[in-house]
This record gives structure tokens, C-alpha cells and sequence, in this order.
């Protein structure tokens, strides 16, 4: 079967799948994500595409087009002062794709298919062609989207001759209803076409933002002030993503919250599924007459009796469902981002031959019942917060590409396609066996029987464009370890004489250095006031413990996670003591934006945000300076995740208090737990973790237990998108291996067993499973890739 890449090229996003040689299909991830934003930037050496041209076109509004399909569509060319052939806009969206496609099949394509909107696919054919062919590869298939959504929920059939098939595309900037028939040559009829640019996903995301703002002025004036002056891209970027996780969260829970944060304040506001639905009044009414005048038109009745097969990202919006629910059947795409790129994918060559001819005008209405056209209430577009400024996502530097064959002399483009970067070198044999291992969100640290520490996956911060590695020694750790720990795309490890080694991003000084190496992922050794014996890494910062008992920090201050800092700065800060009023510390742990102390006596100290229970104290209060905490049994062991803790006592009870919206506290309840509750386990703990979104426990007889988020497999059981347990549930590792050790990170779990074998399930975009590869993973335990089997 041939390699095919299969594009969905949307006004706001594009996403991507991809066929190999043997007919296995993947999405193809982009820094993690289904999609990147359809963006292009223009400067003096080519274009960037993505979340680069989103920052480029920041400080170059002239040579930015925010949606280069829309552009050529429109034939609006003229960008850096330059009139652009369209194929110009085209081209580096489609090798961004490309580069992303290569880190799953390094083979370039055989065969590419386009998803593009319905209408559009004469204007299309010769810019894409000689795009694709500027890259050294054939002329794409374009599949108009409604047809492609038909022949995914289909399976590649496509509709028989004569039968009807209804697409509701819930798009970011628009939706769209259409309704299609079978013929004989494969190639459908469109029957009624309709869409309305005042429903997308985005309009959406602007009714919440502005009902945020009105809530904060009537109840928090001052965080509203701050929200509308703050100017920071990487805060902007936060809230937009937490609009659109509560938005998400509300399908499956009755209410949720917003963390709002900014360079002043910062605080949470409560959003429930009655407050959305207050929110969205008229865009549910809109889309419910959009989908009745479709209907009417092309002579369907409006009475719920019609299947419609919905699609689009915003087909996670909670409301759509009982909006639509009167007017007809609805089936949601099990992926609704990347079903209509999946469709493309799965197409036969017959067919995609004959959707290369068909008509893509909307046939004159068949066998009309019912009222006419039903005419959709004047909704009006709703705007962003006064004077808040736009929120553009966080700017990532998009992969070079690989260097493809030639192009014909003539061609504009070959100059436009910079140099791929040399992937890792190989390195030594993988050891037979580790000793431990610290896991990170994107990469693992371990040490071999010989006391060499190596390290593989992704440091995803360490520059703009980064490829996992494979299992290789870190070179400048001395050795023995006595403590180590891994943080979001950094490490940092205690030798035996009480000091620390460090190596990652180190945009925060969390490695503990001002100055960052050269090169970036070069090890250092920061500086500490005091020996050392602990060390723990969180998002941003690190704690570790003194010979004496004391806490040393440092890192990003943002929140009072340090402990000696005003909650409100934000510069970078060296090693230095927390207080000397914390004492006789013997183990810390730092979460994404808290941070934990444990004392001798088993009792518990920690500061930082509280805005999901994670200090267990009141919600939303904090603290920037440690506080007592109040525990009614003493703590043996400690541990901190993204916004929820965990510890086990003297009788190997789990506790967990925090958030608790992905199942992560593994009691299940509300969303946010104030609390420590016991975790209900078979037998007693000795050891636990705390990743991201999901937590585990090992028994004392061996056994991993998991519970939380498992939207990857992560927790070893098939998973899906937003699904979890709040259960925990025994993990079965291959050859009934014994666990030693367990952690995990963004959406992966690893083990470590006795005989010194390293295993990993979930997600495998960051290569945590030694391959130097990005793949889709899967909940079945994989042995380290390299490492001998026994």
C-alpha cells in the first residue's frame, strides 16, 4: 500500500494524517498537538508557517496572513510589500507538515490528498500542484471536507448510489451544514450547502472571554483591570487554553474553573454547565436554525428523524449536542479534529479520481416538504474584553524540513525550504540494566549498574526545534547519584558529596544558573549555599533539601512557589534558603506552581498557588511563604503533580488532596479536593507518583496500581480523548515483571523493575520509549527500545 499524507487545510488550523508502507495510519502531532495554526509569515529568506508565523506576524503585521487558504481564495497575494504566487502561501504549510510526517515515516510520500472547503477545489488545484511540486513531490488529491467527512464515517466507502448523508462541520471560524447524495461513479452530489462564520469554535471562545470579563468586573475589579492591561503572550496564551479546557471539562462535569493569571493577580473563577448554557443561548438557537434551513432546503424533514455526522474541533463544545438534538440524529466523529484528514486518507485512488471531477455547486432541492427555508436569527458577533489584547498562542519555531528531490529550475520556491537539522548521532549499547530512573514530562533520567547517568526523549524548551533522542550517557555528571529528580524538560541530580548537576531548558534558572550553557543541553553546576541531599523538579522551579534540614529554591518565583518571594515577581531567581523557620526537612517535593516540604516528624509545610486544594488549605488563598499544613496522620513520602498532591503514611496509606477533574486523586468526587482522602488500595504502598494528569501507586508486593487521566493509554488499559478512572487499576507489565519504580509525565507512564528493566505506555510523541521517534504509543508496556531483552 502507498505512503500517503493526507492534509485537512482548515481558516484557523490544519491537521494531518499519515499512511506508511505497511498501511498502518497515524496522526501526525505537532509539538504535541493534532494541529498547528494555518498561518504564514513572510520575511527577507522565505516563510515560516504555524505558531512561528504567529509571532513573526506579530512584529510584521504586512508580511502576516493569518489564513493563507482564505488568502488565496480571495486573491489577497500582496504580503512583505511583494505580490506572492498563491502556491508562495501554500508551500510552507505543507512542509511544515511534512517535517512533522517525517519524525513517523522518514520516507517522503507516495501519494498526497488535500482537504479543502467545498467549493474551492478548481482555484486550488494549480497552487497546490506546484506547491507540492516545489517540495520534489506529485499533485495532491483535494477532496472537498463534507465528502471527505462522508468517507470517514463511512470507512472509505462512501454514500451508495441514491442515499443521503448530512455533515455538520463545527469549524473554529464557521460552521457548516451539508448535504450530500451517492451516485454511481463514487463521487457524491452536494443536494444544500450552508455555513455561518458566527458560529465557529472561536465565537465560542470570545462569549466565555467576555463573560469572564463582565464576572470579573462585578466581583474582582482589581484581577479585571490587571486582565485588561496584561500585555504578556504566554499568559494571554494560558487563558485562552484554560478557556477552552473548561469549555471541554463542561461535557462531562457539571461545573469547572478558570484560572486567571497575570502579572498583578491572579484567582479563579467557577464556570458550570448552567452558566455556559446561559452563555450560549443564541449560538445554540443560531445553530439549530442553520441546520433546519439546510435540511428544508434539500427537502429533509427537521423533526430529528435525519443523521447528521458531526465533525470539527468544535464538536467538543457541550452545548452543540441538545441544541441540535430536535432538529436531527447526531454522531459524533470519535476524533472530530482529524476525522475529515482521515477520510482522505483512507479514500481508494477510484474514488479520490472521481471527487477530482465532481461538482462541487449545490443541486437545485429534490422532493421539498415542509416550511421553507428557515431564516437564522441575527446573531451578532461577541467581542473580547474592552482593550484586552489578542491572545496568539505561544510561538514555537516549526521543524526544518528534509531535503526532498529536486524541483523543475523554474520553480520559485527551492530556496524557501531551509536545511533539516542532522538527528542524534548513534549512541553506546543501551545497559542490560538501570538502577533508577526520573521520569520527566517529556524525557526520562536513569542510572545504570556502573553509576553512568543517561537521559533520552525530548528537552522540549531547549530550543525552537527539537527531535527526541535516544538513550546516550550525559557527559559532566559525576557520579555516584544520591538524589535525582526530572522536571519539564530539565534535570537536575545530588551526587554523593552534597552537590548538584543540572542540564535542560533553563529559561526560568531552574537549572540554577543565570547563564545558559552552551550547548543548551550541556550539564552545570549551580552554585547552592549549602550541601545537599534531596532534590525535586517542577514546572518551572526546584526545591532541594540541606545536609541541615533546611530548603534551598529557585527558578520562576510567579505564585509564591519558592517560598520567599512576593507572589507577584517574576524574575528568575538563584538558589537561596526558603526560611530557616522550616526545619528538619528530609524531603520536598515542587509541583507545576506549588510546592511541598515533609519534616522528620512526619508532618507537612508547603506554599505556593492553592488554587485547586493542592496545599490542602482553603481554595484560592496560597501562600508565598511556607505555612503549616494540616495533617491528621505523619507523612513517610510526598509527592506533587500539576496542581494535586499525593502522600503515603507510616502504614503505607495513599492520601491525595487537589485537583481532581481528570480522576488524578483516584477517590473520584468533585473536581477540586481541599482535603486529603484515602486512596483505596488492595494492599500497602511503598512507593507513588504524581505525572500531569494521572497518578500511581506500587504495592508492596510488586504490584503498579494507576489511576487519572488516560486520554493515551497511559494508565494501561485502551484510553480515548478525556477519558479516565478514577479507580486505580493494576497495571499488567509483560513476563508478570516485578515494578521497583514507577512515574510518568504529559501522557506516558514508565516502570522500572526489579531486574533493572525499563518499560513505557501512553503517549510516545516525545520519544520516552528510547526510539528517537514520535509515534502515537499505546497502553500496552514496551521494554525500552535498544535495552536487551531477557
Amino acid at each position: 500500500m502507498a505512503r500517503r499524507l493526507a492534509l485537512d487545510i482548515g481558516a484557523t488550523t490544519v491537521t494531518a494524517r499519515i499512511r506508511g508502507g505497511r498501511g498502518g495510519s497515524q496522526t501526525v502531532l505537532f509539538d504535541g498537538a493534532p494541529s498547528f495554526p494555518a498561518a504564514v509569515c513572510f520575511d527577507g529568506h522565505g516563510a515560516c508557517a504555524g505558531a512561528a508565523a504567529l509571532a513573526a506576524g506579530a512584529g510584521d503585521p504586512a508580511s502576516y496572513a493569518g489564513s493563507p487558504l482564505t488568502a488565496v481564495l480571495s486573491a489577497r497575494l500582496r504580503y512583505g510589500g511583494v505580490e506572492r504566487d498563491p502556491a508562495e502561501l501554500l508551500m510552507p504549510v505543507l512542509s511544515l507538515a511534512l517535517a512533522h510526517a517525517r519524525d513517523l515515516d522518514v520516507q517522503p510520500p507516495e501519494s498526497i490528498s488535500c482537504v479543502v472547503p467545498l467549493g474551492s477545489m478548481e482555484r486550488l488545484r494549480a497552487p497546490m500542484s506546484r506547491a507540492a511540486r516545489s517540495l520534489g513531490l506529485p499533485a495532491p488529491s483535494l477532496i472537498p471536507e463534507p465528502v471527505a467527512a462522508v468517507l470517514h464515517a463511512t470507512g472509505g466507502r462512501g454514500l451508495p448510489p441514491g442515499g443521503t448523508g448530512v455533515i455538520v462541520d463545527a469549524g473554529g471560524s464557521a460552521m457548516e451544514v451539508t448535504v450530500l447524495r451517492g451516485t454511481e461513479s463514487g463521487a457524491p452530489v452536494i443536494v444544500a450547502d450552508h455555513s455561518d462564520r458566527t458560529l465557529g469554535g472561536d465565537d465560542v471562545d470570545a462569549r466565555i472571554l467576555a463573560w469572564l470579563g463582565a464576572f470579573l468586573d462585578r466581583d474582582n475589579p482589581p484581577l479585571a483591570a490587571a486582565l485588561r492591561a496584561e500585555t504578556n503572550r504566554t499568559l494571554l496564551a494560558s487563558l485562552r487554553d484554560e478557556v477552552r479546557r473548561a469549555k471541554e471539562d463542561l461535557a462531562r462535569l457539571p461545573e469547572t474553573e478558570i484560572a486567571v493569571t497575570t502579572l498583578r493577580g491572579h484567582g479563579t473563577v467557577r464556570l458550570t454547565r448552567a452558566d455556559l448554557d446561559r452563555i450560549l443561548a443564541d449560538w445554540s438557537a443560531g445553530a439549530r436554525a442553520l441546520l433546519a434551513r439546510t435540511l428544508s432546503e434539500a427537502g429533509l424533514p427537521a423533526n430529528g428523524s435525519v443523521g447528521c455526522f458531526v465533525i470539527g474541533g468544535g464538536a467538543h463544545v457541550p452545548v452543540l449536542g441538545p441544541a441540535l438534538a430536535p432538529i436531527a440524529r447526531l454522531t459524533f466523529a470519535h476524533e472530530p479534529l482529524t476525522a475529515a484528514a482521515d477520510g482522505a486518507l483512507i479514500a481508494d485512488d477510484e474514488v479520490l479520481e472521481a471527487i477530482g471531477k465532481m461538482d462541487e455547486a449545490p443541486a437545485v432541492a429534490v422532493r421539498k416538504r415542509g416550511p421553507g427555508a428557515v431564516k437564522p436569527p441575527t446573531m451578532p458577533k461577541v467581542p473580547a474584553m474592552p482593550n484586552m489584547p489578542a491572545m496568539p498562542r505561544i510561538p514555537v519555531k516549526p521543524p526544518t524540513m528534509p531535503k526532498m528531490p529536486s524541483a523543475p529550475a523554474s520553480s520559485p520556491f527551492l530556496a524557501r525550504t531551509d536545511p533539516v537539522a542532522p538527528l542524534f548521532p548513534p549512541g553506546p549499547p543501551v545497559p542490560d540494566e538501570f538502577v533508577r530512573f526520573w521520569p520527566g514530562v517529556s524525557h526520562i533520567a536513569a542510572e545504570d549498574a556502573d553509576g553512568t547517568v543517561w537521559q533520552w526523549g525530548e528537552l522540549a524548551m531547549l530550543s525552537l526545534v527539537t527531535k527526541p533522542m535516544p538513550p546516550r550517557p550525559v557527559a559532566g555528571v559525576p557520579g555516584p547519584v544520591a538524589a535525582a529528580s526530572s522536571g519539564e524538560s530539565f534535570t537536575v541530580i545530588v551526587d554523593a558529596h552534597g552537590g548538584a548537576t543540572a542540564w535542560g531548558a533553563n529559561e526560568s534558572n531552574q537549572l540554577g544558573v543565570a547563564t545558559t550553557p552552551a550547548p543548551k543541553d550541556a550539564a552545570v553546576r549551580p552554585v547552592l549555599p549549602a550541601t545537599v541531599t534531596d532534590v525535586s523538579c517542577g514546572t518551572s522551579h526546584a526545591l532541594a533539601v540541606t545536609s541541615d534540614g533546611h530548603v534551598l529554591s529557585w527558578g520562576l518565583p510567579l505564585g509564591g512557589r519558592l517560598g520567599n518571594a512576593a507572589p507577584m515577581d517574576i524574575a528568575p531567581q538563584a538558589p537561596k534558603p526558603v526560611t530557616y523557620n522550616v526545619r528538619d526537612i528530609v524531603a520536598v517535593a515542587a509541583g507545576r506552581n506549588h510546592s511541598l516540604a515533609l519534616d522528620e516528624s512526619g508532618g507537612l509545610w508547603g506554599w505556593g498557588r492553592d488554587n485547586r486544594g493542592q496545599l490542602g488549605g482553603a481554595v484560592g488563598r496560597g501562600s508565598p511563604y511556607p505555612m503549616r499544613l494540616p495533617t491528621s496522620v505523619p507523612f513517610a513520602t510526598i509527592v506533587a503533580g500539576k496542581d494535586f498532591s499525593l502522600a503515603i503514611d507510616g502504614e503505607g496509606t495513599v492520601w491525595s488532596w487537589g485537583r481532581n477533574d481528570r480522576g488524578q486523586l483516584g477517590l473520584g468526587g468533585p473536581a477540586t479536593r481541599d482535603g486529603a482522602g484515602r486512596v483505596h488500595l488492595p494492599a500497602p504502598a511503598i512507593r507513588v507518583f504524581a505525572a500531569q494528569g494521572h497518578a500511581g501507586a506500587i504495592l508492596v508486593d510488586g504490584t503498579l496500581v494507576t489511576w487519572g487521566a488516560n486520554d493515551h493509554g497511559q494508565l494501561g488499559f485502551p484510553g480515548a480523548l478525556r477519558s479516565f478512572s478514577t479507580v486505580p487499576r493494576p497495571v499488567t507489565l509483560p513476563g508478570g515483571a516485578t515494578a521497583a519504580d514507577a512515574g510518568g509525565g504529559g501522557g506516558y507512564s514508565a516502570c522500572l523493575t526489579v531486574d533493572g528493566k525499563i518499560f513505557t505506555w501512553g503517549e510516545a510523541h516525545h520519544g520516552v520509549d528510547g526510539s528517537a521517534a514520535r509515534g502515537t504509543g499505546g497502553h500496552v508496556p514496551v521494554q525500552l527500545a535498544g535495552q536487551p531483552r531477557n
